[in-house]
């Protein structure tokens, strides 16, 4: 090590020891001023035993401190205690408490507590009773005051009923103000609605538009659209090579339907050179999360040993898992497995009769098959 590195690197050390010196003694003041009843330094304290910021982190005895401080009439530490008893930081959860502490917030004129509140009446819990005129309550309060996560929550209200008549246009109003405070959660919804033309006309062009928005911060959901799009030229011109990119980003991100549309695309060999182990790779992901589509193709790839080695006990673990879910398909390949005895006992009438349910909903396939075991 040269002279010069060994001065730097000692200086360094001396450097984070001065710094280490300072923060010990910064906690022994603020222990010393929270003690002594300063409200400040309690709060300061309870954050840093909450995060564990300086210190180990506490929860129980950061509790302690934010509800002395509240008590004091703190608005910070009002808020925070009221999060503690939602969450059951440090406390056992108590619905009841958090909305008495998120209240004097609120009357104090915190947005965020007036959001929270709405929340807590919107998802009720244990010992507490949801409440949706109340949660539509907050949530107006809060959102006449320009707070845009409150703006998309209420919008939320309008367009579920909650507390509120059903009303889209009033949904789709509070959602664009959320949106131009770039709550992104309301471009997802601007863009189906515009998609569906929910309280406003069908506009493919603008459902883009928020999709695209949306996507471009990494949402699996609305990149699952924008592919979709891409791919059908709906909103925007048709393009593959998007509908690829966006389709891989999304599945990437563990999105079901995605993973079953890169499985198709590799099945097929539509776009991307067919590959079939990519395809069951993409199909058996997506099935994983329950997919009824990718269980029946995968089990069907089992079923036919394409892309995976045929494993007729597979092929029926996970054509019975899509059949009962109502997959048509599914129902006419479970009834083979069990007919000709793959993957399970053999059972003809067993076999016959999940055959005929998935004629009676219609599957083609199913009443030829029929046709032939008559």
């Amino acid at each position: 090590m040269s002279i010069k590195h060994l001065i730097i690197t000692m200086m360094a050390m001396m450097a984070a020891m001065a710094i280490n010196a300072q923060t010990t003694t910064d906690v022994a003041t603020i222990l010393k001023n929270a003690q002594a009843g300063n409200v400040k330094a309690q709060v300061q304290l309870a954050n840093m035993l909450l995060a564990g910021n300086g210190v180990k982190t506490n929860h129980a005895e950061a509790v302690q401190w934010y509800q002395k401080a509240a008590n004091k009439g703190n608005l910070e530490a009002q808020f925070n205690l009221a999060y503690c008893y939602e969450q059951g930081y440090g406390v056992q959860k108590n619905l009841d408490e958090a909305v008495k502490w998120y209240t004097k917030a609120a009357n104090q004129g915190n947005l965020s507590a007036m959001n929270s509140l709405g929340n807590c009446y919107d998802t009720g819990g244990e010992g507490f009773d949801k409440n949706y005129a109340k949660a539509a309550e907050w949530y107006r309060k809060a959102a006449d005051k320009g707070y845009g996560p409150a703006m998309f929550n209420l919008g939320n209200c309008y367009y579920l009923m909650k507390g509120v008549d059903l009303d889209y246009k009033e949904a789709i109003k509070w959602w664009e103000k959320a949106a131009a405070k770039g709550n992104a959660a309301a471009y997802y919804n601007l863009g189906y609605c515009y998609m569906k033309g929910e309280g406003v006309e069908p506009n493919p062009e603008k459902a883009f538009s928020y999709f695209v928005r949306l996507a471009d911060t990494g949402d699996p959901r609305a990149q699952f659209e924008v592919a979709r799009m891409y791919q059908n030229g709906e909103g925007v011109a048709q393009d593959n090579a998007k509908a690829l990119e966006y389709y891989t980003k999304s599945a990437e991100k563990s999105y079901p339907s995605a993973q079953m549309a890169l499985g198709r695309y590799y099945d097929s060999g539509t776009i991307v050179e067919q590959d079939y182990e990519q395809a069951a790779k993409w199909y058996l992901q997506a099935a994983n999360q329950g997919n009824a589509d990718a269980q029946y193709n995968i089990g069907n790839m089992y079923y036919n040993g394409m892309g995976v080695e045929r494993n007729y006990d597979e092929a029926f673990k996970w054509m019975e898992k899509a059949a009962l879910q109502g997959h048509a398909s599914a129902q006419t390949g479970l009834g083979l497995c069990y007919y000709y005895g793959n993957g399970v006992k053999k059972n003809k009438d067993l076999g016959r009769e999940w055959i005929n349910k998935a004629a009676i909903m219609g599957d083609d396939y199913a009443k030829q098959v029929l046709k032939k075991l008559k």
